[in-house]
């Protein structure tokens, strides 16, 4: 059986190039947990499932999930990761990015060919 690694709050923060405030910004918020190990320094350690869930609450961030909806698809997927209900609300949260990116999409195109009028206006002003 091989041993458990763990990391520091600046070997994550390093990893990940965030700061340690946002660690521990995670943690206050529930998302992470972190273990003081009896060592000299009484420093905060996270396991290696710690930072794989870093790693989710970073790409749900990227993807544009609020960390509400994070914390709850995370805690989701461990609590039961081959559940049903489970999987239907993750999908839920999924077909709602969605439908926001499409409606985002929608505002860029509007926006675009409102400049590109414009544009066409003043050059032919000129």
């Amino acid at each position: 059986m091989t041993e458990e690694k763990f990391f520091t709050i600046s070997e994550l923060a390093s990893m990940f190039d965030i700061s340690s405030r946002t660690i521990r910004y995670y943690e206050e918020m529930g998302m992470l947990t972190s273990i003081t190990r009896e060592s000299l320094t009484k420093q905060r350690s996270y396991s290696n499932t710690e930072r794989r869930r870093l790693k989710l609450i970073l790409r749900g961030k990227k993807l544009g999930f609020s960390l509400q909806e994070i914390k709850e698809m995370i805690d989701l997927y461990e609590s039961n990761p081959e559940g049903k209900a489970e999987k239907e609300r993750i999908i839920e949260f999924a077909d709602k990015k969605l439908k926001e990116i499409d409606e985002q999409i929608l505002q860029l195109q509007i926006l675009k060919e409102e400049i590109f009028t414009h544009r066409e206006r003043f050059l032919q002003e000129k």
